[in-house]
């Protein structure tokens, strides 16, 4: 009876490790995400990300999401804005369409952020019927 109990314990611990690291992996995906609107909204309502919209400044004027920063990504000077950022804060990216915010998230991601961006840009924002605000 002993003796069947060992590779049991065994499995069992193994398989703990195992659905712990999955778990973990999990966790690492939902943080570095590419979000639809009603996810990035709920991301954006807890409040413990900093909010990047990082289109033109003629752009934001426009209208941009409220609480946003604006950091263009096409400027001459993205870097030195991106640089003052805290790698210990997430960081909540939009664009226009997606495409934009997408370069700026792996361009953080690779600076060790914890990223995600809005996959439809504000475009789709405001199709899913979200507000925007104008200076």
């Amino acid at each position: 009876m002993r003796n069947m109990l060992l590779p049991f314990s065994l499995a069992l611990v193994l398989t703990a490790g195992c659905s712990n690291a999955q778990s973990d992996q999990n966790h690492e995906v939902a943080i570095q995400a590419d979000m639809d609107a009603s996810s990035f909204k709920a991301s954006i309502e807890k409040g413990e990300a900093r909010l990047i919209d990082v289109r033109t400044p003629a752009e934001f004027a426009s209208g941009h999401i409220k609480g946003a920063e604006n950091m263009d990504w096409t400027a001459a000077d993205y870097e030195k804005k991106f640089a003052t950022l805290d790698a210990a804060r997430p960081v909540l990216l939009y664009c226009a369409s997606g495409g934009r915010s997408d370069q700026a998230k792996e361009y953080l991601e690779g600076k060790g952020f914890k990223v995600a961006h809005l996959v439809d840009g504000i475009a789709g924002w405001k199709k899913a019927g979200l507000p925007v605000v104008k200076d």
